[in-house]
C-alpha cells in the first residue's frame, strides 16, 4: 500500500486542503492517537484514497485499512465521492458521499446526497489540531 502512495498525483491546492493525518473524534480505534488515516489523490482517473496506519474492524465486522473512492467533484471545502466496492442503496446504486472540511473542530465530516444538507456525521479531526 505504501508504494501506491508514491504514484499518486494531485493538484497542490487539493492536496493542501485535505492534508492529514486525520483521526476519529468518537472512535478510539481510529483516533489520532491509535490509528490515524491520510487522504491521497490520483489525478487520472480521479480517485481519493483513505489509508489507515493499520487495519481496524468496522461496525459491520469488515477489516479495513484502505478505502478507494471515485472522485466526482472537488472544491476547496468539499469532495464528492462514490466508494468503489462500498455498500449499495436499495435501488442498487452506490451512495454519493460528501467529505466536508470543518473549521471547529479542524478536520472533516461525512455527508450524503440522500441526507439533509445540514447532516454531517463521523467527525474526523486533523491530528495536528487534536487535543486527545
Amino acid at each position: 500500500m505504501r508504494a501506491l502512495v508514491l504514484i499518486l498525483l494531485a493538484s497542490p491546492a487539493l492536496a493542501d486542503d485535505f492534508a492529514g493525518p486525520f483521526g476519529s473524534a468518537s472512535d478510539t480505534a481510529t483516533s489520532c492517537a491509535q490509528n490515524p488515516h491520510t487522504i491521497t489523490f490520483l489525478a487520472q482517473p480521479p480517485h481519493a484514497f483513505l489509508t489507515w496506519d493499520h487495519a481496524f474492524t468496522a461496525p459491520d465486522g469488515a477489516e479495513i485499512a484502505f478505502r478507494r473512492f471515485d472522485l466526482e467533484a472537488k472544491d476547496t471545502r468539499m469532495l464528492t465521492l462514490r466508494e468503489e466496492g462500498g455498500a449499495r442503496l436499495p435501488d442498487g446504486s452506490r451512495p454519493t458521499w460528501f467529505l466536508r472540511l470543518t473549521d471547529t473542530p479542524k478536520g472533516y465530516c461525512w455527508g450524503r446526497a440522500d441526507w439533509p444538507v445540514v447532516r454531517c456525521e463521523d467527525q474526523q479531526l486533523l491530528c495536528s489540531q487534536a487535543t486527545s
